[in-house]
């Protein structure tokens, strides 16, 4: 999600996800008609299109990179990052808390971490964990259950999106979560709604501060 305006701040994924062949109660393999992704850092970006090119079969790629990350200076990377030895990661995990202090686990995708990763240092909130699904579909569950397995002591799991309910990745991830790793999610983002964004500036912002606020106390 992308701007305020009702019509052009989002991309759809949701309308992608419905597209994908991916299996809820089953784990999925290269095989799915199309791959869909959502980077948030630049080396993430080059080693995504890199392996595109460089594996050795062909299936569309879908890549979710709004222009708000181009120009955000928290989305960087070191050359390092790009560096030989590494790849792709399918998931990101939370390095900067402490994981025997973790209670709260919440899971989210795209640009968006950026916001809420904002507001955990200013709430303080050392007990609240933030990882990021890099690769939407194939669902990757054997990622997820690693990155959790470094929380052991999480009791709380939270779904956190910008979209609104019916739309973004919350209808695709849910029953995954449920399905192939026993993890009932809680909800927190928009409500449904027939329209991406509400189209008032002021609405606009009230429910932007609320859906970065909100997972915190979940």
């Amino acid at each position: 999600m992308d701007g305020a305006g009702p019509e052009h701040s989002s991309c759809r994924l949701e309308r992608f996800l419905q597209l994908c062949d991916s299996s809820e109660s089953s784990l999925d393999g290269d095989c799915v008609n199309w791959h869909i992704a959502y980077p948030t850092t630049p080396a993430q970006y080059y080693h995504l299109l890199r392996r595109q090119m460089v594996r050795n079969f062909r299936k569309p790629l879908v890549v979710a990179s709004p222009k708000v990350i181009l120009r955000l200076p928290a989305a960087v990377s070191p050359l390092s990052d790009m560096a030989e030895g590494t790849s792709f990661q399918h998931v990101i995990s939370d390095r900067q808390v402490d994981p025997a202090k973790v209670k709260r686990v919440i899971f989210c995708s795209g640009k968006h971490y950026y916001a809420l990763a904002e507001q955990r240092e200013k709430l303080a909130q050392n007990d609240t964990a933030i990882i990021r699904l890099e690769l939407v579909a194939p669902f990757p569950a054997h990622h997820i259950a690693e990155a959790i397995a470094q929380f052991p002591k999480a009791n709380s799991y939270v779904w956190s999106q910008e979209e609104t309910r019916n739309m973004g990745v919350w209808s695709f991830v849910a029953p995954r979560f449920a399905n192939l790793l026993n993890i009932k999610l809680v909800y927190c983002g928009r409500p449904t709604s027939a329209i991406p964004a509400v189209g008032m500036g002021k609405h606009h912002q009230l429910q932007a501060a609320a859906v970065i606020t909100e997972p915190f106390s979940m």
